[in-house]
C-alpha cells in the first residue's frame, strides 16, 4: 500500500512511455508483415511483455534491445502454439491473439487471469466462426481453443457496443483470408477511435480497408503488410494523469515528445480539462497545462477516450457542481467494473457518486482521506493516486497493479513531489504496506516505511 504526499505548488515536466495501444497493434501487424520491422520507443510493461511472449510462441522471432524491437515477420505463415497461451490480465491481448491464432495451422489454447475469464469474447468467437474458423469455449469466455488455418473469409456481423477490440482483431487478420472479408457492425459502436487507430496503422504498413461510416468494413484478401520502421508515440492515457494533476493541485505540468499528427485515442482529454477552466498551450510536440483554483463541473461524453474516464472522475472531485460522465457503459467489462467500482471509491473520499443508465454522476462534498482499493485495475490506482497530490492521507492498495501499463508511474509521482519547492528529500515519504521488497528498486525512494503485516 502506498500513501501519497500532497504538494502545494506544482510545476513539473513529465515524460511518459510509448503508447500501449499502438504497440499492441504493431506487434500483430509486424509479425504478419513480409520482412523485418523495427519498432522504437516500445513501452516496457506487463501487457506488452505478455504480448511479445505470446506472439513468439507462433514461430515469430522478436529481438529486444533496450526499448526497441526487431520483429521478423513471416507474411502470415504461423504455426500453432504448443503451449497454452496465458494473456494474464490483458483483455486486448486476449482478443488480438484469438484472431492471430486463426491464421496458425493447428489448435491453440488461450487462457488468462480470473478476471479475463469473466470478460466477454463470445461476439468475436461468433464472427471468427462465421468466417470459417472453428472456436471452442465452455462458457463463452476464456479459456478458449482456436483451430487455425481455416480462415476462409466472407461476411459477418458483430455487436459493436461491447468492445472495439473485437473488430480490430478481425481487421488485422483479414488480409490473409482466402476470400474478401466484410464486417457489419450492429448497434452503437464503442470506442470507434480505437478502430480508426487500427485502420491507420494497417494503412501505414500497406493494407487498405474500405470503411463505410464505421458500419461496414470491407477488406480485400491477398493483401500484404510491408515491413518497416516505426517510432511509437508517447501514450496519451498515461499523459492524462499528469495533466489532471495540474488541474487538481492546481499547478503547471509540461509533457514533451507527444505527436499530434497520428490521431490517438485519449488525446482529446486536455480539451475536457480546458472546458473545466484549465489553460492549455500546445507546441509541435508538447503540451503545457495550468490548472485553475475553481474548476468547472461539466458533462462529458468519454466514449472516444474511455481509458481517461476515471481520470476525469477524480478531477471532478475538485470541481464546483455536478459532473456527468457519459458514453461509458462498456467500462463495466474492463479490468474492473470501471463505473460502479469507481463510484464506490469516490464515495470513500466523501463525494456523492451515482450510477444511472451506464453514466457516472459526481457531486463533490467535504473531501477526506481514504484507503483506495484499485480492484486490481491499473487505471483505478493511477487515477486515485493523483487525488493524493491534493488530499492528505490517500493510500493506494496493491500499487503493483500499475505494472500492467506504467511501471514507473509512482516514480514519476515521486519526481513531481521532489521538484516541488515545498518538499525536500528529507521529508518526502511514501508509506508502502505489505508489498514485495523489490518495490524498493521500482520506486527508488529514499524514505520508505514498511509496516509489518502482523502489526497492522
Amino acid at each position: 500500500m502506498i500513501e501519497i504526499t500532497p504538494v502545494k505548488n506544482l510545476d513539473s515536466s513529465v515524460s511518459v512511455p510509448g503508447s500501449k495501444y499502438i504497440a499492441n497493434r504493431l506487434l500483430i501487424i509486424c509479425a504478419l508483415a513480409d520482412g523485418i520491422s523495427t519498432l522504437k520507443n516500445v513501452p516496457d510493461n506487463k501487457d506488452i511483455n505478455n504480448a511479445i511472449n505470446a506472439i513468439k510462441q507462433f514461430g515469430i522471432k522478436i529481438e529486444k534491445n533496450s526499448n526497441a524491437l526487431t520483429i521478423h515477420g513471416t507474411n502470415g505463415r504461423l504455426h500453432s502454439s504448443r503451449n497454452k497461451i496465458n494473456v494474464g490480465d490483458s483483455g486486448t491481448l486476449l482478443r488480438f491473439i484469438a484472431g492471430f491464432a486463426a491464421l496458425a495451422k493447428g489448435k491453440t489454447k488461450i487462457t488468462g487471469s480470473k478476471r479475463m475469464q469473466e470478460r466477454p469474447i463470445s461476439d468475436l468467437l461468433k464472427s471468427l466462426t462465421d468466417l470459417g474458423v472453428k472456436c471452442e469455449s465452455a462458457n463463452k469466455h476464456a479459456p478458449i481453443e482456436i483451430l487455425g488455418g481455416t480462415f476462409k473469409g466472407g461476411k459477418t456481423s458483430i455487436n459493436g457496443s461491447i468492445s472495439s477490440q473485437f473488430i480490430s482483431s478481425l481487421l488485422m487478420i483479414s488480409p490473409f483470408a482466402k476470400e474478401d472479408v466484410e464486417i457489419s457492425v450492429n448497434g452503437k459502436l464503442a470506442s470507434s477511435e480505437y478502430i480508426g487507430l487500427t485502420i491507420s496503422l494497417m494503412k501505414k504498413f500497406g493494407v487498405k480497408i474500405e470503411n463505410n461510416n464505421n458500419r461496414v468494413f470491407k477488406i480485400k484478401s491477398n493483401q500484404k503488410y510491408k515491413s518497416g520502421n516505426f517510432t511509437i508515440q508517447s501514450d496519451w492515457a498515461s499523459a492524462n494523469y499528469f495533466l489532471a494533476a495540474a488541474a487538481i493541485v492546481p499547478g503547471k505540468v509540461r509533457i514533451n515528445n507527444l505527436n499530434f499528427k497520428l490521431k490517438q485515442p485519449e488525446s482529446g482529454f486536455y480539451k475536457v480539462l480546458e472546458r473545466m477552466g484549465c489553460k492549455i498551450k500546445l507546441k509541435e510536440n508538447s503540451i503545457e497545462i495550468t490548472g485553475d483554483n475553481k474548476l468547472k463541473a461539466i458533462e462529458a461524453d468519454m466514449s472516444s477516450m474511455p481509458d481517461s474516464a476515471q481520470t476525469l472522475a477524480v478531477a471532478a472531485l475538485f470541481a464546483g457542481g455536478t459532473t456527468k460522465i457519459t458514453g461509458i457503459s462498456n467500462l463495466r467489462f474492463k479490468e474492473s467494473d470501471r463505473i460502479n467500482d469507481t463510484a464506490a471509491e469516490l464515495r470513500k473520499l466523501g463525494a456523492k457518486a451515482d450510477v444511472k443508465n451506464g453514466e457516472l454522476i459526481i457531486l463533490p462534498s467535504k473531501l477526506k482521506s481514504a484507503e483506495i482499493n484499485p480492484h486490481n485495475d491499473h487505471r483505478m490506482a493511477m487515477s486515485f493516486a493523483i487525488a493524493g497530490l491534493k488530499i492528505p492521507g490517500i493510500k493506494i492498495g496493491n500499487p503493483e497493479c500499475v505494472n500492467k501499463s506504467f511501471p514507473a508511474f509512482f516514480e514519476k509521482i515521486h519526481e513531481m513531489q521532489k521538484n516541488n519547492e515545498d518538499l525536500t528529500n528529507d521529508n518526502i515519504k511514501i508509506n508502502i504496506v505489505n508489498t514485495r521488497d523489490d518495490l524498493k528498486q521500482v520506486f527508488r525512494i529514499r524514505d520508505i516505511v514498511f509496516i509489518d503485516e502482523q502489526k497492522v
